[in-house]
């Protein structure tokens, strides 16, 4: 973590407890907050109140205004359960309405009585103004949009109602990702997008050794802390744990879904996990999301997937421009595809490399995934131990730099994302692998055969092959530490090279003429700018320089709604917008 990070955890103020002398604003890191299994079912108690406070449907509908709909768990929409119902809809088992919370419009005066209610047990309420008067203060952490900031205000608004102070706190991209990673904050503004179309891409980054666990579970004090019980018994399992840590009771649980074969159990077993996850209160989930940008009409060929990622390398202008100005976001913290963990590194990632599969929009706009530096995506061969090998042929298929891609860069990449010790966000999604996580069954057995085996088989297996995470690096290249950001170091693979990166700027990509599919693309330069700024989006998006931009003023939307009818996109997405909470931070004043 850099020097100024540590200024900020000073600014990002978490929770003052004049009643308290623990460290709130630790992590949980080595010293112990003297917060105890007790006073963390409080807390729980405690954060799932604060989650009632909020009116949903005015976020979507004043906030948003982009077809969101009122999020009542963590799991986003659009995950199908093997009978075609929605999982989401078969989350939480209350009677009367979907999910964990009613976030339905009539429900919200009484989820605020209930809230009140529950926190009236901890706290000081004076009953003549309707306030409480020593809950502690809190500090919202948020990334700069004027979007994150608008909500940012209205949660502030809804508990200041109440009487509840919370400062609100700004950050630029990437440092909000590494502050929030880090866990130096108290409440943050959160996001998931699926990783893949199956549930427990929500749930298996929240295990205790995930580098995307931000809200910090099994990590810290909350690792020793001794009260969550499961019982997997009536599902045949052999875990029935009372009293038993994070790591004991959900590590095992998502390892033991990623074992299952049988479909209807398991995802019986993935509502457990995400019942388990909101028992703690420590995410709040917000709305389901869609994804809002805008695009000019002279633009053909461009598609995007549920996960949020873009695809521009088969667009057309009707104006015959050989140079394609978009602007997805701000400057990215790496394009090393085992580091990446944010959906605008991504988009560039599958225009610069080539893994084993990628996504493609067929003739009938229909999304599939099909073989791309593989030959064919094969069908896996069951072996007596219930393990399930993939043998791959790599196509002819050269490094930017000339060099053969050979099937000994997938392994090296693919055990150096996985191994523990390079600490990268998304090691875990080679769980699935036999011998996960340092000593993965993946060996080339020459330079053109790849053979992969994995520990059961996965449905979901072809799409994680087009995951970034499993896209190749060559060892020579990443043993210089700073490749990923420097064009003159960069070697990449797929489509398009990276021909020039000027930071905080733009990064400019250029077709790759020794692509065995480079007759395919037809727009020869992609330039990214780089912005976080939504007015600066719009001003060059109307203008014309910007023929896409991912993000928009939240004032100006129902006025280009009305405008640009065939430029304002709202796309289908798989993810959900969320509150987390730190859980390592103390709420305590008893």
């Amino acid at each position: 973590m850099k020097k100024f990070l540590t200024v900020l955890l000073v600014l990002v103020m978490v929770f003052s407890l004049a009643a308290c002398s623990s460290n709130s604003g630790d992590n949980g890191g080595e010293e112990s907050t003297g917060i105890t299994a007790e006073d963390e079912v409080k807390m729980a108690e405690i954060r799932q109140a604060i989650g009632l406070l909020f009116d949903r449907n005015y976020i979507v509908e004043e906030i948003g205004q982009a077809g969101q709909l009122p999020a009542s768990s963590f799991v986003a929409m659009g995950m199908t359960e093997p009978d075609g119902s929605q999982f989401y809809e078969n989350a939480g088992g209350n009677d009367g309405y979907i999910g964990y919370y009613d976030v339905s419009k009539e429900a919200f005066e009484a989820n605020v009585e209930k809230a009140i209610e529950i926190l009236k047990k901890y706290y000081e309420y004076d009953e003549s103004t309707g306030k409480f008067t020593n809950f502690p203060t809190l500090t919202y952490l948020y990334n700069t949009s004027e979007g994150h900031k608008a909500i940012g205000e209205y949660l502030q608004s809804a508990l200041s109602a109440i009487g509840i102070t919370m400062n609100l706190e700004n950050q630029e991209w990437n440092t909000f990702l590494n502050t929030r990673k880090a866990g130096d904050y108290s409440v943050a503004r959160n996001g998931w997008l699926a990783d893949y179309n199956d549930p427990i891409c929500f749930l298996d980054m929240w295990t205790s050794t995930s580098g995307n666990n931000d809200v910090q579970f099994g990590k810290g004090n909350h690792a020793n802390l001794k009260l969550y019980s499961i019982d997997l018994t009536d599902l045949g399992y052999d875990l029935n744990v009372t009293d038993g840590t994070w790591a004991e009771t959900y590590d095992e649980l998502i390892a033991i879904i990623k074992s299952c074969t049988d479909d209807t159990v398991r995802y019986q077993l993935m509502h457990r996990a995400e019942d388990m996850l909101m028992s703690t209160g420590a995410i709040c989930p917000l709305y389901y999301y869609t994804d809002p940008y805008m695009v000019s009409k002279t633009v053909n060929g461009f598609f995007s997937n549920p996960l949020g990622y873009k695809y521009f390398m088969y667009t057309t202008t009707t104006d015959n421009l050989d140079t394609l100005n978009v602007c997805i976001a701000s400057e990215p913290d790496t394009l090393d595809p085992a580091a990446n963990s944010a959906v605008d590194g991504a988009t560039m990632l599958a225009h610069l490399f080539s893994g084993l599969a990628k996504w493609q929009q067929n003739d009938g706009g229909n999304l599939t995934i099909v073989p791309d530096a593989a030959q064919e995506l094969v069908e896996g061969v069951q072996n007596e131990d219930g393990t399930v090998t993939y043998t791959y042929t790599i196509r002819d298929m050269k490094w930017s730099d000339g060099q053969p891609v050979k099937a000994g860069d997938f392994e090296y990449a693919w055990k150096r994302a996985a191994n523990e010790e390079n600490g990268f966000d998304y090691g875990y999604m080679f769980e699935n692998i036999k011998g996960y996580p340092n000593d993965l069954a993946v060996t080339a057995l020459d330079d053109k055969t790849l053979e992969v085996t994995l520990a059961n088989s996965v449905p979901y297996w072809d799409e994680l092959l087009a995951f970034p995470t499993f896209f190749p690096v060559r060892e020579d290249v990443v043993a210089n530490e700073g490749w990923n950001t420097d064009p003159s170091t960069y070697v990449c693979n797929g489509m398009y090279t990276m021909s020039g990166w000027e930071h905080n700027s733009v990064i400019t990509l250029t077709k790759n003429p020794e692509h065995p599919d480079a007759a395919e693309v037809t727009m020869p330069t992609l330039k990214f700018y780089l912005s976080d700024d939504a007015n600066n989006m719009l001003t060059n998006f109307k203008n014309g320089e910007w023929k896409l931009i991912d993000d928009v003023p939240t004032n100006e939307m129902a006025a280009l709604k009305q405008d640009y009818p065939d430029e304002f996109i709202v796309a289908g997405q798989i993810g959900t917008y969320y509150i987390c909470w730190n859980i390592n931070e103390d709420l305590r004043v008893w």
